[in-house]
Order: C-alpha cells, then structure tokens, then sequence
C-alpha cells in the first residue's frame, strides 16, 4: 500500500512538471489521482472501512466536493 501511494506521488507530480501538461484535463486527471490517494489513506491508515456507514459516506462525499469545486474552477 505504502509503495502505491508513493508510485502515485511520483508519477503525478512528474506528469504535472511535464511541459505538455497545461489545461484543465491535466488539473482533472491530477486532483483524480489525488482523490484515489486520499481514498487509500482514509480507508486503511484511518481505518475508516471498519467504521460506521454515516462516517464513510460522509468522508466519500467531501472528497467528491473537494474535487468538483477544484476541477469546476480550474
């Protein structure tokens, strides 16, 4: 899990120096990869999979928030 997230650290930060990478597909594809890490971080260094339903869908819905706002102002 651990070398997963920093594949994904590295990859992403590496495609986002890229000199081709400009625009909004870049920002959604990025702040994608970011919502997939903090997904990985809350459901098992949280361990927020053994928690109450409530708890999860309001964890999933603020990521989806987060998301929406920083791809729909990009």
């Amino acid at each position: 899990m651990f070398v997963g997230l920093l594949l994904l650290t590295a990859s992403s930060s590496w495609f986002a120096e890229s000199e081709s990478s400009r625009g909004v597909a870049t920002t959604a594809f990025l702040m994608t990869v970011v919502a997939l890490k903090i997904h990985l971080v809350g459901m098992h260094f949280m361990e927020l999979r053994y928690a109450p339903l409530a708890l999860k869908l309001a964890f999933h819905g603020w990521i989806a928030v987060v998301w929406g706002l920083i791809v729909g102002f990009s």
